[in-house]
Formats: structure tokens, sequence, C-alpha cells
């Protein structure tokens, strides 16, 4: 991944933090249907990723396609997608694509079932992986995708939540060009990396009482724009105050670090 598009990707995340607090799945759905299109158009997509064309142009080319069928939320964060550079137009589409898993993950984490989404996509992965009828079913190039997901609907029934469903079902319409069991293992891994976001490692010099644990739960969800599994450590070298790490970014708010700091600027 060139270092343009990891940028742009970072800003797109940071940009959707704190539209998950309200996302549902019609957004996530939004997401994927504008991904599909790109994937589909290679028109569509140059247009989108040209990194010479203004702002106006694209955000009209937004509009004209999506529109009609895509929320204004949903609009207004394609247009802040296509404003980033992109070091090529497939990577505007996995980026789009990414994030609308993201946010799927995201929802599962307040339904608090985001590791049972993991295990239903690395089950229907395997149940595909180990049926040859059902791979060659899925790589039929004669079946149209229309028959395809309802083979998939029949094979989920009622046993998935609905964000299984809505990821295993995506998978299906991503495989154009891939294999659906690929798809569901790269949208497994997405996941969760995800699930490792939400758990911060909190240092303190001395356990916390459940008054000083909530709040600094609440303090972190609202910075981070979603709940956050705290593992609390102690260690009475911080002296004071607090350490946070989440996700490789570290908070260090302890008094051991600014009495360190303390002392580089006298010296």
């Amino acid at each position: 991944m060139a270092s343009s598009t990891r940028q742009s990707l970072a800003a797109a995340k940071e940009a959707l933090t704190p539209l998950l607090a309200k996302a549902d799945l019609q957004f996530a759905s939004e997401l994927f249907d504008v991904a599909s299109a790109m994937a589909v158009s290679t028109q569509l997509r140059n247009i989108l990723s040209d990194p010479s064309a203004e702002a106006k142009a694209k955000s009209g080319a937004v509009a004209a396609v999506f529109a009609k069928t895509t929320s204004a939320g949903v609009l207004d964060f394609v247009n802040v997608l296509v404003g980033l550079r992109w070091s090529k137009g497939s990577d505007l589409v996995s980026a789009t694509e990414q994030l609308a898993v993201h946010t799927v993950a995201a929802i599962a984490a307040k339904n608090k079932n985001l590791a049972q989404v993991e295990s239903d996509l690395f089950a229907f992965e395997q149940a595909i992986e180990s049926d040859q009828d059902l791979q060659l079913a899925f790589s039929d190039k004669q079946a149209t995708e229309t028959a395809k997901l309802a083979l998939v609907d029949a094979l989920l029934g009622s046993q998935v939540s609905a964000e299984s469903a809505l990821l295993i079902r995506q998978a299906l319409i991503s495989s154009r060009r891939r294999r659906i069991a690929l798809v569901l293992g790269q949208f497994g891994k997405l996941v969760s990396a995800y699930a490792e976001r939400l758990v911060a490692t909190v240092t303190v010099a001395k356990d916390l009482d459940a008054s000083q644990l909530e709040r600094l739960a609440k303090v972190l969800s609202a910075s981070y724009g979603q709940s956050l599994k705290l593992n609390i450590e102690v260690d009475p070298s911080i002296l004071g105050g607090v350490r946070v790490q989440v996700a490789g970014e570290i908070i260090d708010g302890s008094l051991s670090s600014r009495l360190n700091e303390a002392k580089l600027q006298l010296a």
C-alpha cells in the first residue's frame, strides 16, 4: 500500500469515528454499495480518485451517481473519501469497503456480539472451503448474483445476526474477481483488527475504585467514539496519573512522565 493511500485511509478512519455512534447497518450497506459501484466502473473510480480533478467535479459525480439511492450522511462521508489522495482507483474502492466493514464491526461491538460475528465469518468461510459443491456454486459464472445471494440466505437462515448476514452477503457481492472464501477471510481479519482496537490498557499507580473506572471509561469512550474494554495494570513506578494505550497509541499522563519532561526542560 502506497504511503498516500495509508495516510488517506488513516484520515478516513478518523473522519468516520465520530459518525460511528449513530451509524446503523443501512449506513454500512450504502457504503458497500458505493464501493461496489466503483468496483464495476473504471470510469467512475478514475474520476473519483483522480488527484488532479477539482473537488466540485468529484462531488458533482458523487451526487449524480449516488444521490437518489444514498442517504445524506453517507454522501457527505463519500465526499470526504474522494477528497483524499489515493495512489490508484482500486485503493479508493478497497478503502471504502474496509470502512464499511469497520462500521459493521462498530455496530456489532455496540450490540455486544462482535465475537460472534468473528465466529460466523470464520464458520461460513470454513463451510465453503470444505465443500466442493459450494465452491462450484459460488464460482459458477453462469449463475446470477441474485441466485448466489439466495443460496447464501438459504444457508444462513436465521442462525446469524444481522451484522454477520450483511458481511457474508457482501463478501459474495465483492467476490466477482476473488473467491468468496478469500473475501470472508479478509473481512474476518478486519473485524478482528477492530476488536483489538476496543481494548485499552490503562496503567495506574494504584487500584481504581468503581466510580473512577466508570468515569475513565466514559471519557475514553467519548474520545474514541466507541465503547472500550479496559485492562487495568497497577504500576507504582508511574507515581500517579494514568497511562493509556489503545491500538498502539499511547496517552501518557503519568506523574513520572511529567517529571521526566520537567527534568529535560531544566537540563
